[in-house]
């Protein structure tokens, strides 16, 4: 059974989930998008093959569509939802990943009639290695959650949580890509310096990074289990953790999800 889904938006994130499910879930997937910048639509849609129909206007794509994924600007979603709110009947399922609009305001914009979700993914959903925290009203049917569950599993990690915890799942899943590639540039320039050729640097550092992500995630081990599997006594990593203890990263590590929480709440 094919489900016809439509992106609006096709910035960073919105390309990223029409990848995502092209990448999982093309055989039962009829995709459209729409973007208020036409070359947006159509550069997404030509690099995907001929797999994604772009369509005239919002509207349009609503009316062609049962699930809508909202992929705009947080300023701009409310709008956009009182311009769309004549095509949202009972029989459609709207999608949210604007940051910052809960599911009440999303109903006072979006009317009685559609199911709500919100969805906050990050950018590794595009190759299936992403983090997707799924918050939806209590009235949503449990075949309706189960119906986009199954939808977005092949995005990667998947949980349905209380909105009360998106703020928490922006600042590690949305932003913590971004601190974890400053971690990866610290090792890369720090193999550089120990005299690396910068190719091999970051093509050892990225893929240890993946071995020691994949590690944790085959043994459902903790972080520091795996630290104390590699540190031996009065070795080379015990020596590199002195430093970083020293110089407070996991300080600073903990202060940025802080920063980042706090943040999310702000927008």
């Amino acid at each position: 059974m094919t489900t016809n889904v439509g992106i609006i938006g096709a910035g960073n994130m919105g390309s990223a989930l029409a990848h995502g499910l092209l990448l999982t879930k093309e055989a039962e997937l009829r995709l459209t998008v729409y973007d208020k910048v036409g070359e947006r639509s159509e550069a997404l849609a030509r690099g995907a093959g001929g797999q994604i129909e772009v369509a005239p206007s919002a509207p349009e794509l609503v009316r062609g569509a049962e699930v809508i994924i909202l992929s705009v600007k947080p300023q701009d979603l409310e709008a956009m939802l009182a311009e769309l709110r004549p095509e949202l009947g009972r029989e459609k399922t709207l999608v949210s990943v604007a940051a910052g609009l809960d599911l009440e305001r999303l109903r006072a914009a979006a009317g009685p009639e559609p199911v709500l979700f919100r969805l906050m993914p990050n950018l590794a959903v595009a190759s299936g290695s992403g983090v997707v925290a799924v918050a939806h009203e209590t009235s949503t049917s449990t075949e309706g959650v189960t119906g986009l569950l199954g939808l977005f599993e092949g995005l990667g990690a998947v949980s349905v949580l209380p909105e009360s915890q998106f703020d928490a799942v922006t600042a590690v899943a949305a932003s913590g890509p971004a601190m974890l590639a400053l971690v990866l540039e610290g090792l890369e320039d720090g193999g550089v310096g120990a005299g690396l050729p910068r190719s091999v640097a970051r093509l050892f550092v990225q893929q240890m990074a993946l071995g020691t992500a994949r590690t944790l995630l085959d043994n459902s081990e903790s972080p520091a289990a795996l630290k104390d599997r590699v540190t031996s006594p009065a070795g080379t990593t015990i020596a590199a953790l002195a430093v970083l203890e020293d110089r407070g990263v996991r300080g600073a590590l903990l202060q940025a999800v802080r920063a980042a929480e706090r943040r999310a709440g702000e927008l």
